[in-house]
Parts: structure tokens; C-alpha cells; sequence
């Protein structure tokens, strides 16, 4: 009777164990759930602790936007770096909110960035008059926080300013990372601290031949390392001084907002888009190398600032098709035949696609492309690998 009992205690053992493992694995492959009131209600409380994110709350044009800057707000706490969990967040919420998110995000990641400086800058804008008359002249609040920031970093070291009296290349390095709007006022306090502007960010100016790109981000004077970029892509017949951004794919990596629609001249739906990306330090390449998953950056040079690109791409490419029982193309690549609203953000899912925007410029706080479509890295002859006969 004992031998039954104990192996009936051992079964029973056994039992629980495997049925815990199994409510564990459940558990686990469970997503978290968001809580939007609860991301809402911290994110109102950290914007109105900050006078520049209290303002640029209010400028949100309704309460969806406002909501979604809010929830902006919480998921970018301390962060200075976008990632896949702000993108779950934000495809959670309703398109309305989208675009208030997407702005607090930019903003948050931008101050973090520079949280000293910027607080220093706030700070002596709130006891020196000329100083906060002057960071106001525009009313972008990234201007002010670009102002701010070089406040920080040039004005009165008595007022609490690290002092600085030149301009080197860490200042200008925190100066090209900002928005443009940003830069604007960087460039401005620079100014009105020391008396005489920064080096321009602007291209350099040059004679434009027939069919030439003109670069939007030639920061600076030009130096043999950008130099044996241009040459690189002159070997493989790109234009020098492109003004193409590169994307590669990633699971998560990146952030669509549908900002708007239109209709074209032939009725069809037409969406303008909003893609939140991380930039890459150095140059894309000819093949790509320069990417890793979930980046983009210039072709030919490397970018050091974070921006939205807005593109415009049809909604549905293949709504002919399914008027006319046509069978719709759902494969990984259909991108790649039928580039639209739905099929670019699946196609840069996959680390081993790439995206090209074409005549980027920069636009208030985002780049503007006139154009947009798949790019396949090229093939780079490698004389190690050639067999050769004996």
C-alpha cells in the first residue's frame, strides 16, 4: 500500500511540473499588454515638467494628437535611441495619434541627447531677457531647444554655461545631430553668444554640371576620408555627392505613419507617409555595408542627425488587380512590383531588402523625397575568390 501511495505522490509530481511548465511557456509566448491610459497619463506628466514639451503639446492641432504625443512622451522616457518597443507602441495606436507620437518621440530623443545642455540653456533663458528674446525668433519649439542647447554650451559660465568660446568639432558634431529646425538655432545662439556664426552645415557651393546631384548634407569642409567615398562611388557610376537615402530592412526597425491622403489626377488614393528610421554613421556603399539592419543613411556619405522621411506611394498598387480577380501578389518582394502603402513596410521587415529615397531635402523637421523604390546592393568583385586555372 505504501509502494501505491508513494507512486502516486511521484505521479502527482510529475503532473504539476509539466503543468507549470506549461502555463510558463504560455505565458511567455504571450505579448505584454500596453497599457495606452497609463503611458498617457505619465507621458502628460513628464511634458509638464519641461516648458518646451508643455508648448509643443499644445500645438498639436486636436485631442487625438495631443493623446498620442502624451503616449509619446512615457515610451521615450530617458531613451535617446528609437527601437522595436516604441514601434509596437506606436503601430498600436489609432492613425490619429500617430503623428503626436511621432513628434514627442523626435523631441524627447533630441533633448535627451543633450539634457545637460539644454537645461543650462533653459535655465539662463529664464533670468537673461536678451537671451530669451533671441531663442524665440522662431516659433519651432525644435529651434528652441537647438538654441537652447548651444546656450548651454556658450553662454555665461556664471549663469551656470560650460563657457565655451569657440566652436570645435564636438559642438558642431551635437550641432549636425539635431533637426534642421534645430541646427537653426544652434546656429543662432552660436551666434549671438560669440558674436559670429559656425561653420555652415549647408553644401559646400560648387558649379552644377548637367545631370549633377546637389549634396543637402555636405557638412563642413571636405577631407580625404569623404573624399575616397565620392571616388568609391564614382567607380560604380553614382553620382558624387548624392542626394539619395538608403534603408535597409529590419524586423521592427522602422515607423510608418500615414500622415495624410490625396487623390492624383487619375483618382487614384494617394498616401504621404511619415518613416521614423535610425541613421547610420558611415556611408551606405555601393553594397550596402555600410547598413546595418534597421538603418539608413546617405549612399555616399554618413549621416549623424535622426530624421523622418516623407514619401508619397500609392494605397493600394494592385487594386486594378482586384477589381478585375486578378490574382494580388503577396509575396515578401511584391513591393518590389507593386511599392504602396502596405507592401513597402512589409518588404523592410527583412534585413536582406534595401529602400531608396531619392532627392531628399530637408523640409521643417523631416526630409522630403521626390521619389522611392527597392535597391539591390551591388555585387563587389573579389579577386580572392576567382578560380584560376593552373
Amino acid at each position: 500500500m505504501e509502494r501505491i501511495a508513494s507512486k502516486l505522490r511521484r505521479v502527482l509530481a510529475v503532473t504539476l511540473l509539466c503543468a507549470a511548465a506549461v502555463t510558463t511557456a504560455s505565458s511567455q509566448e504571450q505579448p505584454k499588454v500596453i497599457d495606452l491610459n497609463a503611458l498617457a497619463a505619465r507621458g502628460e506628466a513628464i511634458a509638464n515638467e519641461d516648458p518646451l514639451a508643455v508648448e509643443l503639446r499644445n500645438q498639436q492641432p486636436d485631442d487625438p494628437a495631443r493623446r498620442g504625443f502624451d503616449i509619446g512622451m512615457a515610451a521615450a522616457e530617458g531613451q535617446t535611441l528609437p527601437g522595436p518597443g516604441k514601434q509596437r507602441i506606436h503601430d498600436s495606436l489609432p492613425v490619429a495619434e500617430q503623428r503626436g507620437f511621432n513628434i514627442a518621440v523626435s523631441f524627447s530623443l533630441e533633448r535627451n541627447r543633450n539634457a545637460d545642455f539644454a537645461a543650462k540653456g533653459a535655465a539662463i533663458a529664464k533670468v537673461d531677457e536678451r537671451v530669451a528674446a533671441a531663442r524665440t525668433a522662431e516659433a519651432d519649439v525644435f529651434y528652441w531647444l537647438g538654441f537652447d542647447i548651444a546656450t548651454g554650451i556658450f553662454g555665461d559660465p556664471a549663469l551656470g554655461a560650460k563657457g565655451n568660446t569657440e566652436t570645435g568639432p564636438g559642438s558642431l558634431k551635437i550641432r549636425d545631430s539635431l533637426s534642421p529646425a534645430g541646427q537653426r538655432g544652434f546656429n543662432a545662439s552660436v551666434k549671438f553668444h560669440l558674436g559670429q556664426a559656425p561653420p555652415s552645415s549647408a553644401p559646400e557651393g560648387r558649379t552644377r554640371t548637367s545631370g549633377a546631384v546637389t549634396s543637402i548634407d555636405n557638412f563642413g569642409k571636405r577631407d580625404p576620408a569623404r573624399d575616397n567615398v565620392y571616388a568609391d562611388s564614382l567607380k560604380t557610376g553614382a553620382e558624387p555627392a548624392s542626394n539619395e537615402i538608403r534603408c535597409r530592412g529590419g524586423r521592427d526597425a522602422f515607423i510608418f505613419t500615414a500622415e495624410n491622403s490625396k487623390l492624383s489626377s487619375s483618382g487614384e488614393t494617394i498616401i504621404i507617409n511619415l518613416l521614423t528610421f535610425e541613421p547610420a554613421p558611415q556611408a551606405a556603399g555601393a553594397n550596402g555595408a555600410g547598413l546595418k539592419s534597421g538603418q539608413c543613411t546617405w549612399a555616399d556619405r554618413p549621416m549623424n542627425e535622426r530624421f523622418l522621411i516623407r514619401f508619397e506611394t500609392p494605397a493600394n498598387a494592385q487594386l486594378r488587380q482586384q477589381l478585375h480577380g486578378t490574382p494580388v501578389d503577396t509575396s515578401p518582394t511584391a513591393a518590389e512590383r507593386f511599392p504602396d502603402a502596405q507592401t513597402i513596410p512589409a518588404y523592410l521587415k527583412d534585413p536582406n531588402h534595401y529602400w531608396s529615397f531619392f532627392g531628399a531635402r530637408p523640409v521643417n523637421n523631416f526630409f522630403v523625397a521626390t521619389g522611392h523604390r527597392y535597391w539591390k546592393p551591388a555585387v563587389i568583385d573579389n579577386p580572392l575568390r576567382r578560380k584560376t586555372r593552373p
